[in-house]
């Protein structure tokens, strides 16, 4: 029953549906979750027991009126309930991982292993939690936080003395404001330079690839409406595009 009170868990003001709406996902729960063509009233009281939810008296009333709804929601057999596909399509369509999220958890569950810096790994993790739960907004400010401080690292390890030559070339009053003070250490990086700046700086440095900085200047203008208010809403389909070019194009092509 983990799967299935994980997945409940994680619908908004679940607590506030009625009973003919949950009992209604329970049957579908019993079909794709415990892989049941049919259920029956135990079947149904399981799941009310299994989240500690207050049940009604009697769930036979509630099956029998997903059958006697017209149209239909329900069939029943001799061998008990069923939903009718339209019902279990819209809730495979709501509750049913796509192919496409499956493979993004997978991608960033899979990192660790390929990511030696342990704050990385803390970003990883969280941008994982952000993932799972929907919360996109703060998905897309944990997997960039992921994606900049591995550039960071692969800038401190492979290109630091380029990227201080041209630090003082392409940003001259920084550099003068920074009193000619060269990078030398991760804190570094954020004590006088914008995140775009860096950009630049290891652009120009040729610390990365122009595919790489359109990858990384792109994702930094969305991170940007994901961090402040507005009106742009980042769906699964944006959410995943976006943890998908960060990882495959900045992640594991840099190599610390």
């Amino acid at each position: 029953m983990s799967a299935f009170t994980d997945l409940v868990q994680r619908i908004p003001k679940f607590h506030q549906w009625g009973h003919p709406e949950k009992i209604k996902f329970f049957g579908w729960c019993v079909h794709v979750l415990q892989k049941k063509d049919r259920f029956n009233a135990a079947d149904i009281r399981r799941c009310y027991e299994a989240l500690s939810d207050p049940q009604p008296t009697n769930v036979n009333p509630y099956l029998a009126a997903l059958v006697n709804k017209k149209p239909k929601e329900a069939l029943k057999d001799r061998r008990g309930y069923y939903l009718v596909l339209s019902v279990q399509e819209k809730y495979d369509k709501v509750y049913l991982p796509r192919q496409s999220t499956i493979h993004i958890a997978q991608m960033l569950k899979d990192l660790p292993a390929k990511v030696p810096n342990v704050a990385e790994r803390e970003f990883l993790n969280e941008a994982l939690i952000c993932f799972e739960n929907k919360a996109f907004r703060a998905a897309v400010v944990m997997t960039w936080n992921l994606a900049y401080s591995h550039l960071l690292e692969f800038i401190l390890a492979h290109h630091l003395i380029a990227f201080n030559a041209r630090y003082q070339a392409v940003l001259p009053g920084k550099w003068a404001k920074a009193k000619a003070a060269p990078i030398g250490d991760y804190d570094d990086f954020s004590v006088d330079l914008k995140e775009s700046e860096v950009l630049d700086v290891a652009k120009s440095a040729n610390a990365i690839t122009n595919d790489i900085y359109r990858v990384l200047d792109s994702k930094l203008g969305r991170r940007n409406s994901a961090a402040h208010p507005s009106s742009v809403v980042i769906g699964t389909l944006q959410m995943e595009e976006f943890i998908d070019d960060l990882v495959t194009n900045v992640v594991l092509k840099l190599t610390v």
